[in-house]
């Protein structure tokens, strides 16, 4: 297997950036590419699958890939760019993969695809025809998301090898995201599976350091590229062989935490993926703004008071941030 086909490591999603008038902030989503590629990430994947299914359209889509495309074209060694690609059905991913393979062609850019099952997969046969289907349009690795919301079945581990065998240079890449203590294992089952050659860590690391170190998790997909250089740094100790009573691996990984506690603490919903975090990215000279659309679509800011944004920022200080 060829280094262009191998995914493994860290592999934050960029958050997308938004200007005053509701437009992507082109300037500034390359801007989050070059700091995470900095920090030495395996890959970035744009854009988040809430924004592709609800408030993204078509054309805004293309743009923000056009644009990371076009970065990664100019820049020595950049990270692989992956574009997440679900769909309300078959056809409708199917289509978004079509413009992904057609960026691709035109810069010569390495990409892939982050793709989770179309709502409306109803069973496992609906679920390997339209993986079958996607090969016939792409010619790079595809990531295959094993959660969906519940919107359809989760893809049988079967089925994964299935593809992994048949599509050697397109599948055998998976984030599982079993709900609950369920993702454990199905992780060691998937590895007993020669055909599988990358099972990554999902549901924003929490079980990251266990997964690694035990089960045999090769990588992290997370929204929130603001902690990219903590990623990596965890990423390193493992692959030295550092265990879970090590030093410096629990306290890389204790910052992350600490960090992602903000989601927690700050944030209206628990586990809040932006909130206070766009702050983080504000103080890292990364983001203009905090803005961000709703699930309606609607610019919305996040407003924080004093004493918050003090609390975000003596955590950076603590976790070596800034």
């Amino acid at each position: 297997m060829s280094n262009d086909s191998v995914i493994r490591g860290p592999h934050p999603l960029l958050v997308t950036p938004w200007t005053e008038d509701g437009r992507i902030d082109t300037e500034v989503l390359v801007r989050e590419a070059e700091y995470v590629s900095k920090c030495g990430v395996s890959g970035i994947i744009w854009p988040p699958a809430s924004e592709v299914s609800g408030t993204l359209s078509a054309e805004e889509y293309e743009t923000g890939l056009r644009t990371l495309a076009k970065w990664a074209s100019t820049t020595a060694s950049p990270p692989r760019v992956v574009a997440v690609c679900p769909g309300r059905d078959s056809a409708e991913a199917l289509a978004r993969a079509a413009v992904v393979q057609r960026i691709a062609d035109e810069t010569g850019v390495r990409m892939g695809l982050l793709a989770r099952m179309p709502d409306d997969a109803a069973d496992q046969a609906a679920i390997e025809a339209h993986y079958r289907a996607l090969a016939g349009v792409v010619r790079m690795p595809v990531i295959i998301q094993t959660f969906n919301d519940g919107k359809s079945p989760q893809p049988d581990v079967d089925v994964l090898a299935r593809l992994a065998r048949d599509y050697p240079g397109i599948y055998g890449f998976v984030k599982e995201e079993s709900p609950g203590l369920k993702v454990n294992a199905r992780m060691a089952q998937l590895l007993e599976h020669p055909e599988i050659k990358t099972v990554l860590s999902g549901f924003w690391g929490k079980a990251w350091v266990f997964q690694g170190t035990k089960i045999g998790s090769d990588g992290v997909i997370s929204q929130r590229p603001a902690y990219a250089s903590l990623f990596v740094r965890i990423y390193a100790l493992m692959k030295e062989g550092r265990q879970s009573d090590d030093p410096e691996l629990a306290g890389a990984y204790a910052k992350y935490l600490y960090m992602c506690n903000l989601g927690d603490t700050l944030a209206e919903s628990d586990d809040a993926m932006r909130g206070p975090h766009l702050y983080v990215l504000e103080k890292l000279g990364i983001f203009r703004n905090r803005l961000t659309r709703n699930g309606n679509g609607v610019l919305v800011d996040y407003p924080m008071s004093d004493a918050e944004k003090s609390e975000v920022e003596q955590r950076m200080r603590y976790c070596g941030l800034i």
